[in-house]
């Protein structure tokens, strides 16, 4: 059984500090940057708008740092996928989840990672995905991969089965999910 679709470059979301290094520079400390320059900006507007309607100073530092965070956010988001895509990385990539007797697969078009079901500790949910999770890290599936509830309860079934007990017990919400909501061969429940 295998589930098929395309991730995005940092949907995943977890870096380490020397990828961090390496993919972006100086610009790793770019927050810094931003928080010095608010805060400057703060003093600034406070004082401005003091001298020109006195008492209001905070108002306009209030202002500022509204605007000032909502410019941040919005150039935060781009400095991820811009370092990964200079370096030829494309925007998807399509991946195929593929269970096997051995483990579950992650196959994509540059790399294929085999997860032992004994090396795994727990399947989760995540935030519009299933985690599972392993030694010192965890594999992301995104339920928008599935076609429908049957479909993702059928391979989560399949994948609960070849857990071993502990991983099992830790995985109470697939548990869940598969004994009231799907029989025997991932049929629904009358």
């Amino acid at each position: 059984m295998e589930i098929a679709g395309e991730i995005g470059i940092f949907e995943n979301q977890k870096a380490c500090g020397p990828l961090r290094k390496h993919l972006f520079g100086a610009k790793r400390y770019a927050q810094w940057w931003f928080v010095g320059a608010m805060l400057a900006g703060d003093i600034l507007v406070s004082t401005l708008m003091d001298m020109a309607v006195p008492g209001y100073g905070w108002f306009a530092m209030m202002l500022f740092t509204a605007v000032a965070l909502f410019f941040w956010i919005r150039y935060a988001r781009t400095l991820g996928p811009k370092a990964w895509m200079a370096r030829g990385v494309p925007a998807v990539s399509p991946i195929t989840y593929r269970i096997e007797e051995a483990g579950l697969v992650l196959d994509s078009q540059t790399s294929m990672t085999r997860v032992a079901w004994s090396g795994m500790s727990q399947i989760a949910p995540g935030h519009e995905a299933w985690l599972f999770i392993g030694p010192g890290q965890a594999w992301f599936l995104p339920t928008r991969f599935f076609a429908d509830r049957q479909q993702e309860r059928a391979f989560l079934a399949a994948c609960f089965d070849k857990l071993g007990p502990e991983a099992k017990a830790r995985s109470a919400e697939v548990a869940a999910l598969v004994a009231t909501e799907a029989g025997p061969w991932g049929v629904a429940r009358p």
